[in-house]
């Protein structure tokens, strides 16, 4: 079996484990030349965006494997194949089995926060694209002040950027920049991203436990229910959505069950058996 991949994730690796796999290589002179044969994967795991390469890839592979039913989609109207030609593996993740009090009423100790405030949660890899400024627009236009914000930020450039636009708009009392993830302490998970890959981060945080916004830009979408959709970064009712939550502590702890309740189910036990019942189809 023939197989093209960017990165290799567990679901790749299984399928190593259990199939003979060879990597695609797109071929020497003789093969652009057309003197020999182009011979394409069997299955193309896609990520990212189209490039002129990953499109060939999609029309001429058997099958091209895609994280969301929205890139599906968009790749269908975008190239004209045939609908069969694309399936769907949601990503997975299973976090560590804790007691989320316990966890948050360490962390608040440690940092000063007082018990009853809630944690609102932001982390990317780009604070730019992924909407850090908006982020800090939303918690500004709080009415409530029954919270405490978190800002987790990967390398020194990241939280020079993060300190600074905090300072620039007088939130560094309100906002803690901590360098690791936080998803197992967080309450609320905001992402005002302009990225459409799917945002892995949206899942971790369900899985956590804990409510999540998003934009309509974002693939990940697919996962959340329509409340924890936001109308673009800048959407004007996110701040009065989470003023609601903070107030209502009924319907704050129904959603955060409902987002483990799906996150749950996306484990690398489904992945297996969706890849296995794609090799199945193919007779792989």
């Amino acid at each position: 079996m023939i197989t093209y991949y960017k990165v290799e994730t567990n679901l790749i690796k299984y399928l190593k484990e259990e199939r003979e796999v060879k990597f695609y290589k797109d071929g020497g002179l003789l093969k652009k030349l057309g003197l020999q044969k182009r011979v394409y994967p069997d299955i193309y795991f896609h990520t990212g965006s189209l490039n002129e390469f990953s499109k060939r890839l999609v029309i001429n592979s058997k099958i091209t494997v895609v994280n969301s039913t929205i890139l599906k989609n968009k790749i269908i109207k975008l190239l004209g194949v045939e609908s069969d030609k694309i399936e769907v593996i949601l990503p997975s993740y299973e976090p560590a089995i804790y007691k989320k009090k316990e966890v948050q009423k360490n962390f608040k100790e440690k940092h000063n926060i007082p018990e009853d405030k809630k944690i609102i949660y932001f982390t990317a890899k780009d604070f730019s694209k992924n909407g850090f400024v908006k982020f800090c627009n939303i918690i500004e236009n709080l009415e409530m002040d029954n919270w405490k914000a978190v800002v987790s930020a990967y390398g020194d450039k990241e939280i020079v950027y993060a300190n600074e636009i905090l300072k620039h708009r007088k939130l560094s009392e309100y906002v803690i920049v901590v360098e690791n993830e936080i998803f197992d302490v967080a309450d609320i998970f905001v992402l005002p991203t302009t990225i459409e890959n799917f945002a892995y981060s949206v899942l971790k945080a369900m899985a956590n436990k804990c409510i999540v916004f998003t934009t309509t830009n974002n693939n990940a979408i697919e996962i959340l229910d329509v409340f924890g959709i936001m109308d673009g970064p800048d959407d004007s009712n996110l701040s009065y959505k989470i003023d609601m939550l903070l107030r209502v502590e009924d319907e704050f702890k129904k959603i955060k069950k409902e987002n483990y309740k799906i996150a749950s189910k996306l484990t690398f036990e489904y992945q297996k058996e969706k890849l296995d019942t794609i090799l199945a189809k193919l007779a792989l």
